[in-house]
Parts: C-alpha cells; structure tokens; sequence
C-alpha cells in the first residue's frame, strides 16, 4: 500500500510555520513542522513520500545549506525553498541545487498549491527511479565474477569463440556462463541485455 504524502516544512518562525502548516492541512495534505534545519535532520527518514518546505534564512542551519546535505544522500526529498526576500542568486542556487520550486513568502495559496503538486510528483518520480536502480543494482550483483567477465565481453560484441581464448576456457563454458547470466537477469535477447546494461550503467553505448 503506497503511503500518502507528507509535508515537511522547516521555518524558525514558530507563528509563520503554524500558519503555513494550517493552510497546507485545509488543502488535504498532512503536515509535519520543524523550528530549525538540525531537528528535521534528526528525524529524517528516507521511506516517507512527499515533499519538503525549507525556509532560505535559518540560525546555525540554512536551507540551501540542509538541502546541499540532503543531496548528498541517495534519495533525496523534493524541496521547495522559501524566502522572504526577493534573491534572485538565492533562487537560481536553489534551483542548481535540484529544488522543485521557489516561492517568496508573499506567494498565494493557489502558488503554494502548484508548487506542492510539482514537487509531490517530482518526489514519486524519483523514487520511481531510485527503486528502479536498485532493482537493477541487486539484479547484476546476482553475476558471479565469471559471469561477469563473458558479459563485459558479450557487451563488446565478442563472439563466443574470442572469449573463449582471451579468457582461456572452452566454448562451452562460455555457452553455460552466457546462459546463466541471461537467465539471472531475465534477459531472452543479446538485445535485450544491452539495454538493460545501459539502464543499469554496466555499460555505455558509442
């Protein structure tokens, strides 16, 4: 069952981030408030869907300085940065950055809405994406070491008769290893397996 999305929002107003946290609740979405950069951190969990509202001026912590740390991690959240001044570098940092959106805190609640639309389907595309890759991560670590070796050759178009000699054993172990490795990736077709060792960046076309 996929979970509903959550809204995060990160603001050192305390009056401002209830405010924020009341509107976005009465446009359907759940919300879930924090008073500094550290103390989202401290509970972030990477499983949750939705998306993230950071504030651009914070004490010790930043928000274009939590999102550069959340970036560093293999999935990020979708952010929305926040500001109340009208920084155009601030803004193109952010967007730099990966940021969904960029609001000013004059935005209207129709701004806010969009925004949180773009950034929800931002962040199930990316964990679409990330589910996908270690999909394929776990799929090829499936591959012995042998196996590996005929597939780097395969990829290269070798024919079963050069790899054979370059790895010094007969055809017909190449045979069984080539079987193998197609059967655990579920792969049919020379084809086939080509795109799926580009998908999953085993090896690069041209």
């Amino acid at each position: 069952m996929t979970m509903a999305p959550t809204i995060f929002i990160v603001d050192d107003d305390p009056a401002y981030l209830e405010s924020i946290s009341v509107l976005i609740e009465s446009m359907g979405w759940k919300t879930k408030t924090f008073p500094s950069a550290d103390a989202y951190l401290s509970q972030f969990d990477p499983a949750l869907p939705g998306c993230l509202i950071l504030d651009v001026r914070m004490p010790v912590t930043g928000g274009l300085a939590l999102q550069e740390s959340l970036n560093k991690l293999p999935l990020c959240p979708a952010i929305i940065i926040m500001t109340g001044h009208a920084e155009v570098p601030t803004a193109l940092r952010a967007m730099r950055q990966g940021a969904a959106d960029f609001l000013q805190k004059t935005f209207t609640e129709t701004e806010l809405y969009d925004a949180i639309q773009r950034a929800i389907a931002k962040d199930a595309a990316t964990r679409q994406q990330h589910e996908r890759a270690t999909f394929l991560t776990n799929l090829f670590s499936q591959l012995s070491t042998a196996e590996t070796d005929v597939l780097k050759m395969v990829l290269q178009g070798e024919t079963n008769k050069k790899i054979a000699a370059v790895l010094d054993i007969s055809q017909r172990t190449v045979e069984d290893r080539r079987a193998r490795l197609m059967q655990k990736l579920s792969v049919t077709t020379v084809a086939d397996l080509i795109r799926l060792s580009i998908e999953a960046g085993v090896w690069k076309s041209g």
